[in-house]
């Protein structure tokens, strides 16, 4: 295994530990005064004391995002030995190795898509107006901007959201999210697996939708190559 620095703060002796065939486990030492019972229940009251070792934890794993298969695990998945993580793995094999396959030679991407119905209204609202009666006319042709664009920036994101996951393995539509959005209008947040091989097509296709997508009002953004966090439940 290469050398490498990243890991979680106040940890030491990062290492690979063998759990099965052609199966690794990173592991690092942390000391108890950090992360025993105590410590941690006091640290996970402090943003940042947790966002430190969020991102500890991120960098770590994005360090083997090149291996045939990876599989996060969650922050602060604590053992008391090594056995223990050996143990933990073999009793989960089956589990284990269902997730490894689904996520072998695939990594995944985010995908964003907003509309902000502020903007949309803004070119008729600057227009002066001279009467009570063109005040209202005003008021209506906004309402009906909002409901026609709304509804049209809301297919769009179907389509982009179907035409996508064609180009994917697996894919998942965040609709909670979605619908706790307010001002700029969050119509879609996807994440998709996506094979290694298929990232290229997966890259261009993503920025043709976003070209297409200007001239609605609508913002596109694409993240990744990410770990495949949201595909390993």
């Amino acid at each position: 295994m290469r050398r490498i620095s990243a890991g979680m703060p106040g940890g030491r002796d990062l290492r690979a530990i063998e759990v099965g065939e052609q199966l690794w486990a990173i592991v690092q030492s942390v000391p108890e005064s950090d992360y025993g019972e105590t410590a941690l229940a006091r640290g996970l009251q402090n943003l940042d004391w947790v966002g430190a070792r969020a991102i500890a934890h991120e960098r770590l794993i994005e360090c083997f995002l090149s291996a045939r298969a990876l599989l996060p695990m969650h922050l602060f998945t604590l053992f008391t030995s090594d056995d223990r993580v050996v143990q933990h793995v073999h009793s989960d094999r089956a589990r284990i190795g269902r997730l490894l396959k689904r996520v072998e030679g695939k990594l995944e991407w985010g995908l964003r898509l907003t509309f902000d119905h502020r903007a949309a209204r803004a070119k008729v609202s600057r227009r002066p107006v001279s009467s009570g009666t063109e005040f209202l006319a005003r008021k209506r042709e906004v309402l009906g901007i909002d409901r026609t664009r709304a509804k049209e920036a809301r297919r769009a994101a179907d389509t982009v959201y179907r035409s996508m996951s064609k180009l994917a393995t697996a894919a998942q539509r965040r609709t909670s999210l979605e619908q706790a959005a307010s001002a700029s209008r969050l119509l879609l947040d996807a994440a998709f697996l996506v094979s290694v091989g298929k990232s290229g097509a997966f890259r261009a296709a993503a920025r043709q939708r976003m070209r297409d997508l200007r001239p609605l009002g609508l913002t596109m953004s694409l993240t990744g190559p990410w770990p495949p966090y949201n595909f390993v439940e």
